[in-house]
């Protein structure tokens, strides 16, 4: 099972960052094209999220990888930026909304 993970993991990290630029692309396209703060943190989030997806899908394949005490605090790292990069961006993108409502659009 944890072999079956850590190359869940892999792939969802080399795949998540084309997927999510992608939509980014179409999403660009759209009207009302989203705020630079927005397009900031998705970018952020596109970069740190891969990381802790990959580094966590080789610590699960390999046991001497496993045993690194770096690695492990890197992906606690990369794992809570990831997260605070989307509670930002949820903010980011809850406030934009208020703010359109409140003028109207």
């Amino acid at each position: 099972m944890k072999v079956l993970a850590g190359i869940v993991l892999l792939i969802g990290g080399v795949i998540a960052p084309l997927v999510m630029l992608l939509w980014l692309s179409g999403r660009l396209n759209r009207k009302p094209a989203p705020r630079p703060v927005e397009v900031t943190l998705l970018l952020a989030f596109n970069g740190v999220l891969p990381v802790a997806a990959i580094i966590e899908g080789l610590r699960l394949l390999s046991a001497r990888v496993g045993a690194s005490p770096v690695l492990r605090i890197v992906v606690i790292t990369a794992g809570l930026a990831s997260v605070v990069l989307l509670v930002a961006l949820v903010i980011s993108t809850a406030m934009a909304r208020q703010i359109g409502e409140k003028d109207g659009g």
